[in-house]
């Protein structure tokens, strides 16, 4: 059987010349992300450094919160990237647990390079409770949490580590985690999912201390300190055997 391969649509001139300011609006605007934060990248400073008027800007993003949108969908796209690129880095896919502790390095390693856009979309940046019922919003949040729940996945199914039972939660979480699974079509049971947020939690907290400074006055490197929580997270896995250092 053959398979049909979609075309991708032919875009007129008019099309593509729109597309490729929108690209340049975003690129600005990264620009903007990567040297002042999330406060420099307004609508009149992308319009000065593209030589528009803010008036022009605004026929391709009709509000600065739609422009926001889509830099944190792109950030969250190429941190994404940074963890796919991560586990794919030399590790066999059948060894799940070194993908993922790759991955988890990849990760800080792409955060520590990009402190201001870690903090975007990772960090600090408040996300306001209209913001959290967006569907928009939150699918391109998923784009990134795919990218470590696959991991986790791959690693339940290769060596199942030990969850909790439905009982052992609260109603309101086993709740919530159903939902997950069943949204985000995650074949794990919801104790599994209970270990990978608690996993997912731990990861991302010492990432956020490291990229803001907060472990600075203790540790002027925070590598070994990366790397222990590492072995930490395997042994609670019941995999401390797996823990291997980095190549």
């Amino acid at each position: 059987m053959v398979r049909q391969v979609a075309e991708a649509p032919v875009l007129s001139r008019r099309e593509r010349a729109r597309q490729a300011t929108i690209d340049e609006i975003k690129s600005v605007g990264r620009d903007l992300l990567a040297v002042d934060g999330e406060n420099g990248v307004t609508i009149r400073a992308i319009a000065r450094e593209m030589g528009m008027t803010a008036p022009a800007v605004y026929r391709y993003f009709t509000s600065h919160e739609l422009l926001i949108r889509a830099l944190r969908a792109d950030v969250f796209a190429e941190a994404a990237h940074a963890v796919l690129a991560g586990a794919a880095d030399g590790a066999a896919h059948d060894d799940a647990l070194r993908r993922l502790l790759d991955a988890a390095r990849g990760l800080r390693n792409w955060a520590l390079s990009h402190r201001h856009e870690f903090s975007f979309v990772l960090g600090r940046s408040p996300v306001s409770p209209e913001a959290q019922e967006d569907q928009e919003a939150q699918d391109a949040g998923w784009v990134f949490g795919s990218a470590f729940a696959g991991l986790l996945c791959e690693l339940w199914l290769q060596r199942p580590f030990r969850v909790p039972a439905e009982s052992e939660l609260s109603p309101e979480l086993v709740h919530q985690l159903n939902g997950l699974r069943i949204s985000r079509q995650l074949d794990v049971p919801v104790g599994a999912i209970a270990v990978m947020l608690s996993s997912w939690a731990r990861l991302h907290g010492v990432i956020c201390l490291d990229v803001m400074g907060h472990l600075a006055f203790v540790l002027p490197n925070a590598d070994a300190f990366f790397e222990y929580e590492l072995f930490r997270l395997c042994a609670e896995l019941g995999m401390a055997d797996g823990y291997r250092p980095p190549r």
